[in-house]
């Protein structure tokens, strides 16, 4: 599917403004994380397969070997993770930590790609630790279903997850077809979450609706318009403009359920964020 620059463009801001309303929806749905994250990888699951099939009715096919599950493995430990952490603690900590994710890259590259990481790289790697760190000094809070710290540790297995979601798709490259490993981790979760996704009031319509919107709109829409922009825009353009998602997912929560991110968060967060941004700019200056 050929796009103009300047739809690209479009598509590529739209992306991170539909990933960012993911933990507004997560916090807005009643039911467990376990549950949420079966029933959006379901309905997800089928949507993207659909869409993959769509833009590359020629192409998509689903790759079932090894490596291919091992994408599908992490992917769908990444996304239950997620959940899990946004339900725990605030939707600042959560996405924030999968920002984290160039860390364990920088550490196991060598190992999972056998790349060796930069020198200059670990001056990076050095700082996002200390910003990563800086979320554990805020007051951690346990009340009701909210535990901080049990939020943070399952945000420092997303970024490691989604770390090695990146690493594995560009260990395959062209071979086979690494998009449906992504597809297989949706149906993957489904199956793992099926007693939680059955315990809730699933016919409750306006509760469905939340999680199909997470699920269509919020997540696969936001897929889909950065998949099909990323190959019409620069390298610098495809750093940049999705960043903006970390500054607008904990503005929504806090607009529309009044959460306040911690001191610590805003200052480590922003020290993460910026080390990322820095980052890219440098890669796509050499490109």
């Amino acid at each position: 599917m050929a796009l103009s620059k300047r739809t690209s463009l479009i598509f590529l801001i739209l992306a991170p403004i539909f990933w960012s309303t993911s933990s507004l929806l997560i916090k807005t749905v009643t039911w467990n994380s376990w549950a949420i994250a079966g029933w959006r990888s379901l309905i997800s699951g089928f949507f993207l397969w659909f869409c993959f099939r769509w833009i590359y009715p020629r192409k998509f096919k689903f790759d079932w070997s090894w490596r291919n599950l091992l994408v599908a493995v992490f992917y769908s430990a990444f996304g239950t993770l997620f959940f899990v952490s946004v339900k725990l603690t605030t939707a600042a900590n959560a996405i924030l930590m999968q920002y984290t994710s160039p860390i364990y890259v920088a550490i196991l590259a060598p190992l999972v790609l056998r790349e060796k990481t930069p020198k200059g790289d670990w001056g990076f790697v050095a700082v996002m630790v200390v910003g990563m760190s800086m979320f554990f000094l805020n007051d951690l809070k346990v009340d009701g279903e909210r535990n901080d710290l049990l939020g943070l540790l399952a945000g420092v297995g997303v970024g490691f997850c989604w770390a090695m979601v990146i690493m594995l798709l560009k260990k395959q490259g062209a071979d086979g077809m690494p998009l449906s490993g992504l597809v297989l981790g949706t149906f993957m979760t489904a199956i793992y979450c099926s007693p939680a996704m059955l315990s809730v009031d699933f016919l409750d319509l306006s509760q469905m609706g939340y999680v199909a919107a997470l699920a269509t709109v919020s997540l696969g829409l936001g897929y889909i318009f950065y998949l099909l922009a990323i190959n019409r825009v620069t390298a610098l353009e495809a750093a940049l403009i999705p960043a903006v998602e970390p500054l607008l997912n904990p503005s929504w929560t806090f607009v529309f359920l009044g959460e306040v991110p911690g001191r610590w968060t805003v200052i480590g967060g922003t020290l993460v964020l910026a080390t990322v941004l820095v980052r890219a700019v440098l890669a796509a200056r050499q490109e």
